[in-house]
């Protein structure tokens, strides 16, 4: 493949020259006369070549082309849609999407990279690994191993679901290895390779470690429990994930802390996403993706430009840099959340009541999208108690000087009621002669009768990446800021762990770990009767919403066809069964032309591959090869 070897040739480059950019390091000739041979000699030189892959990973949050990279394990699910209505109804996604293809190569380059370093670790006699005794300098190979191994399983975990079988590779690419003649490989052959890979790591990475910014073993044990999850091995998920819950190293966040202790606007909650770091006082992180102005590779994150609503479109927004600050910058809500996803007791009885109720002007189309659960969950997501669904969390409302009066205490001239009734967003913006604005969701209907986008800077949105005044660079920024990502934390091991006990049948142990969630949330418990896998994706969102990749979730229980058509209103009439996978990208089946690629099923002639990723104990959403 093309792909495979500009990508492998010139990986050297990245490992190398960490501070220069794309188009830089994919030239055939690194800039340093250093090559790899000369880098891969020493502990050190094994320890910045894992600082480019950290690099490499980062890109899920700093590259992409109108959203975050991680964008297709996060649209068209359950709780989140995007503003662009062509791939909300799946029109855009197709072979020759430019961000299949952009999401493809970068995994391969993360693969490639840590092939690379793999390989050099096991088969190179003469490195330096820098230990006093020869015990040190094995167990330095093995961290560096390890970090490598399981960073490996991170990127074919991605891969597997968003295009199903992918070519397997776990050799480093050299003149001798290059191939015109990948073949996919199947889905349980890559998991083997991913299990492999993450017991390495969990027999030879610590537990913890002081450096949350380097995989540690309780990443390798996360990641490994939930494979054995989509494997169906309930019992392996729980004997690997249990040592993990229980460490005395981590425990949930129950407390102000760190530098946002101090702010009005926040909660705990919040302030572990915004100081992710053990030194702040955070607990909970076990594995985050640093990025600064201090860190070679670093980029500024799209975070902000993807997650925060479209509230600068509001007339009466003064665009100052006092307002950047306080409402989290300009965010352009590249994502969207679904109305279930935000949805809170008070404002589903509100909807409820309203969904009737039609103006003949511009009728509402509420009845259409608004969903009723048959089961025993509540049909709001949030209990009015719940800290991850009140304002501190979700941004329901903004309060700002709107009459200009030089008080931000009067009252707005129109209810969200009225608002909602009337199908008039301008109430709450240029009519507004209060302080005021709601958040809220309106749909207006398409040629077909269809919800369709109206007002978008209106709508809820999580407040984890709003940005704050000690993390974003200037007011001319507009759209980025500096993160660093808590992309792992303990509260998703315990949703695992809790999922195992759950699918072996023991519902007493699953409600123990989801009600010391709750607990720290400040709802109320749930009862063992009450857990299932749909309870437990409920709480996957109010707890993960915005970090998370949910449509692996759903994918592996067997829910996301189901959960899409029932609470997603923008893709609820648009989805396919063959939309559980996104088309192979076309480029890559050109290149390869020793051997035909064949394409997923339901994206053109010739395309068949279809995936069954639900073990026996889940729902089986069908479409299977």
């Amino acid at each position: 493949m093309r792909y495979f070897k500009t990508l492998f040739l010139t990986t050297v480059g990245l490992l190398i020259v960490l501070s220069c950019n794309e188009d830089e390091f994919l030239r055939e000739e690194p800039r340093d006369s250093i090559f790899a041979n000369n880098l891969f000699n020493s502990y050190s030189g094994f320890e910045s070549g894992m600082n480019a892959v950290y690099a490499q990973m980062r890109e899920m949050y700093t590259k992409g082309d109108t959203r975050t990279r991680d964008q297709l394990w996060v649209m068209n699910t359950d709780n989140v849609s995007t503003r662009t209505t062509s791939v909300n109804q799946f029109l855009d996604i197709a072979a020759g999407w430019s961000e299949v293809s952009g999401v493809y190569n970068w995994l391969f380059r993360v693969i490639n990279s840590t092939n690379m370093i793999i390989h050099r670790a096991e088969n190179n006699p003469d490195v330096d690994w820098e230990g006093a005794t020869g015990m040190e300098a094995e167990n330095n190979r093995k961290l560096i191993l390890g970090q490598a191994r399981v960073a490996r399983a991170w990127a074919y975990r991605l891969l597997i679901y968003a295009f199903g079988p992918v070519p397997l590779s776990t050799e480093e690419i050299t003149g001798a290895t290059y191939s015109n003649a990948w073949e996919r490989v199947d889905i349980a052959s890559i998991k083997n390779q991913m299990v492999e890979d993450l017991q390495y790591g969990v027999e030879n990475l610590p537990l913890l470690t002081s450096d949350v910014s380097r995989i540690n073993g309780s990443a390798a044990r996360h990641y490994l429990g939930e494979t054995y999850l989509s494997m169906g091995e309930f019992q392996k998920a729980i004997e690997v994930l249990k040592p993990l819950v229980e460490s005395e190293g981590y425990e949930l966040v129950h407390k102000r802390m760190g530098r946002t202790a101090n702010d009005p606007d926040g909660n705990y909650f919040m302030d572990m996403i915004r100081n992710p770091y053990h030194a702040d006082g955070n607990t909970e992180t076990i594995f985050v993706l640093a990025n600064g102005t201090d860190l070679p590779g670093s980029a500024m994150t799209s975070l902000l430009d993807s997650w925060t609503g479209e509230y600068r479109k509001h007339k009466k927004i003064k665009q100052n840099a006092e307002w950047y600050e306080r409402f989290g910058g300009f965010g352009k809500a590249r994502y969207l959340m679904t109305p279930w996803a935000m949805m809170d007791q008070k404002m589903y009885a509100l909807y409820d009541e309203l969904k009737d109720k039609k103006d003949p002007e511009d009728p509402h189309i509420i009845d259409h999208w608004l969903w009723h659960n048959e089961d025993t969950r509540d049909n709001f997501l949030y209990e009015m108690d719940d800290i991850r669904g009140q304002g501190t969390s979700i941004r329901r409302y903004w309060v700002y000087d709107w009459n200009e009066n030089g008080t931000v205490t009067d009252s707005p001239s129109h209810t969200l009621k009225e608002t909602l009734y009337k199908n008039d967003a301008s109430l709450m913006d240029r009519g507004n002669k209060g302080d005021t604005i709601y958040g809220f969701f309106i749909f207006k209907p398409d040629n077909l009768g269809n919800p369709n986008w109206q007002d978008k800077h209106t709508y809820l949105y999580p407040r984890k990446w709003e940005t704050d005044a000690a993390t974003t660079t200037d007011f001319g920024s507009k759209d980025n800021s500096w993160f660093s990502i808590p992309h792992i934390r303990i509260a998703e091991s315990y949703l695992l762990y809790a999922e195992a006990q759950l699918m072996i049948g023991n519902s007493n142990e699953a409600a123990q770990w989801i009600n010391k969630l709750r607990n720290r949330a400040l709802t109320s418990p749930v009862p063992p009767e009450q857990i299932t896998i749909d309870f437990i994706l409920d709480e996957r969102s109010r707890e993960l919403i915005g970090e998370e990749q949910r449509r692996i979730s759903l994918l592996r229980t067997g829910k996301y066809l189901e959960r899409v058509r029932k609470y997603n209103a923008m893709s609820k009439d648009y989805i396919q069964d063959f939309h559980k996978l996104y088309p192979f990208p076309a480029d890559a089946i050109d290149a390869n032309k020793d051997r035909i690629l064949e394409q997923n099923d339901g994206y053109g002639s010739g395309g068949g591959v279809m995936v069954d990723f639900t073990p026996e104990g889940y729902p089986d959403e069908g479409n299977n090869p």
